[in-house]
């Protein structure tokens, strides 16, 4: 059943069946399980990674539908975490999960880090971000960071030590524009950042090179993708984080 399955993935040369063992014994947090958190859900899933964590606090509704691949109609009221753990499962039967259906919190987030290979940022808000973000150099865990809105998204792999951090990346701090009232966002443009995700986050543990130097930016409007190469912040509190633990 493993052979068929994936089959796939092993003929790669950079996969093969030492590569699907890795995947098969790593453990990834995925923290939002909406727009983002689905598609990179389902593809984490797929690929054959062995324990997922999900964390997400919300309740499915109607407005979800446009994008959060793994609820339906049926599905409104639920919590997001508890159904998509549900989905994935029946997906993969042997995969191991762990829900987290709270707020992703400094608490939680320095707790929890740590236990995982690599973590995927699937949130909707900056202040939760660098939150994330300082868990994850904190404990020296890579972070796949992205956002979208509207026909745009953004992605990069945030590796402690070597790229450049959220906080890097905005120092005084990023505009949360969810506080301003509802951003628009067409359904496909989270499912291609977030297959992104997935696949930067498969590479990260097969060993592979990451989008680690910059921003993948991607343009719906114009079906365009550019990497912005961004050089770490030599005075960016990351450097310090975990001299100070």
């Amino acid at each position: 059943m493993h052979e068929v399955v994936y089959s796939r993935q092993t003929i790669l040369k950079d996969i093969g069946e030492e590569g699907q063992y890795k995947l098969a014994n790593a453990k990834v947090l995925v923290v939002g399980c909406g727009g983002l958190g689905a598609p990179v859900l389902y593809y984490l899933t797929a690929m054959g990674i062995g324990n997922i964590g999900l964390c997400d606090y919300d309740v499915v509704s109607m407005s979800n539908l446009n994008r959060q691949i793994l609820f339906t109609t049926a599905d409104i009221g639920r919590p997001k975490a508890v159904t998509a753990e549900m989905r994935i499962k029946a997906l993969n039967p042997n995969l191991k999960t762990t829900v987290y259906q709270q707020p992703m919190d400094k608490d939680l987030s320095q707790s929890i880090v740590s236990e995982y290979d690599i973590v995927v940022d699937c949130l909707d808000n900056y202040e939760t971000r660098f939150i994330l973000n300082d868990a994850c150099i904190l404990a020296g865990v890579p972070l796949i960071h992205a956002g979208v809105e509207e026909f745009y998204g953004q992605l990069i792999a945030i590796i402690p030590g070597k790229s450049p951090c959220l906080r890097c990346l905005f120092p005084d701090g990023a505009q949360d524009k969810s506080q301003k009232g509802l951003s628009g966002i067409i359904g496909p443009v989270p499912g291609v950042i977030g297959s992104l995700q997935a696949l930067e986050t498969a590479k990260y543990l097969l060993g592979m090179q990451t989008a680690d130097d910059g921003f993948i930016t991607f343009d719906g409007v114009n079906n365009k993708m550019e990497k912005v190469i961004v050089e770490p912040n030599l005075g960016c509190d990351c450097r310090f984080m975990r001299l100070e633990t």
